[in-house]
């Protein structure tokens, strides 16, 4: 099932909260709606499953206009970031809760329910806890429940609102992974709205940014990560240093100069630095005095500060800092040089075209 959204327009007094916004999801995309609170993209998941209605523009469903059309004849599942289940029903009540509401018509049988939602128990993991009630289970398998029951009505489209906002970290790397896999399996159609750029790009076949309203690129993660539109799309993916003028002894801190032209902007993340014990031959190193220094994990970041007052920040894999510390007895209050490898400028006149090469930029 493909869905279409043209020019979809949604306004709250005089909030413009979607404002002109065209998107098309292929069928069997896995597709994420990526952005800061206020950005538009819980309101956008709601009026493509008729939570909303559109202040104008079109919803179209394979083809057809579903804009005018009710939530229940839409045929789409939903799961949301509080489960959402019912505490007074048991696990296997709560799965085949969609499927007995059915018109009696069209409902199945006993044996025919029975038989789903053990399928879709399985096909979650959690054949096994049939029979307990949702405040027996943790977080993360309530909201594996919560997608078998979004399933056991076999939805064209599936629609996932924040689904592991709730969960702590942990639990919420091995659900995106979990759904990833289980999204291969399925291949239903299926937005969801996340926060989470780590999210967004570990689950999603093609990331849709959003801010204030509007979408700022659409593309795979790669895509959106190396090859952003916009300079919001490049500070929001990620940390990145802000350069005003010449990357190096001549740049503004990072913040810049007040009134600086986009072209005049360089961009340069964490990680596209390198940390040298003395200038480099072609000049293009500056020095800066290291800060401080916190290993996380495989990974240190490190935070110098410059001669002008300002602090660029060096993320560096841990055994690469902790080489480079040995190798130049590298402490806080120390100096070092710094060189950026790649350096990113949008450049006005180009339709957002990013230049990225270093010479040209530095």
């Amino acid at each position: 099932m493909s869905i279409e959204v043209r020019a979809l327009n949604k306004q709250f007094g005089r909030l413009k909260v979607c404002d002109n916004l065209n998107l098309t999801i292929g069928s069997g995309e896995l597709v994420a709606l990526l952005g800061p609170s206020g950005s538009g993209k819980t309101t956008l998941l709601r009026m493509i499953a008729g939570l909303e209605v559109p202040d104008s523009g079109q919803v179209l469903f394979h083809g057809e206009d579903a804009t005018t059309a009710d939530v229940r004849d839409r045929n789409v599942g939903f799961v949301f970031q509080h489960y959402a289940l019912f505490p007074q029903m048991n696990i296997f009540e709560n799965v085949a809760f969609g499927l007995r509401v059915r018109p009696k018509a069209t409902r199945p049988t006993e044996a025919q329910i029975r038989a789903k939602v053990m399928e879709l128990l399985k096909l979650v993991q959690l054949d096994w806890i049939a029979e307990r009630y949702p405040h027996q289970l943790s977080g993360g398998q309530r909201q594996r429940i919560a997608l078998a029951r979004a399933l056991a009505v076999e939805p064209k489209v599936l629609l996932l609102d924040e689904p592991f906002g709730a969960l702590d970290a942990k639990v919420r790397k091995e659900l995106r992974r979990w759904l990833r896999r289980l999204h291969d399996e399925m291949h239903v159609t299926s937005v969801f709205v996340t926060h989470d750029q780590d999210e967004a790009m570990e689950v999603a076949d093609r990331i849709v940014v959003m801010n204030e309203g509007r979408i700022e690129q659409v593309g795979s993660p790669d895509d959106v990560y190396d090859r952003p539109a916009t300079p919001f799309v490049l500070q929001f993916l990620g940390d990145v240093n802000l350069f005003h003028g010449r990357v190096g002894h001549g740049a503004h801190p990072p913040g810049g100069a007040a009134g600086a032209a986009d072209g005049d902007v360089r961009y340069v993340r964490p990680h596209e630095l390198d940390v040298l014990a003395a200038p480099d031959a072609e000049g293009e190193a500056w020095p800066a005095e290291l800060a401080q220094a916190l290993t996380l994990g495989p990974v240190t970041r490190l935070e110098f500060r410059r001669d002008d007052g300002s602090y660029v920040d060096v993320e560096l894999p841990r055994a690469r800092w902790q080489a480079l510390r040995d190798s130049l007895n590298l402490a806080p209050g120390q100096r070092a040089w710094l060189k950026a490898r790649r350096v990113t400028r949008f450049v006005a006149g180009t339709d957002g075209a990013v230049v990225d090469d270093p010479a040209a930029a530095i």
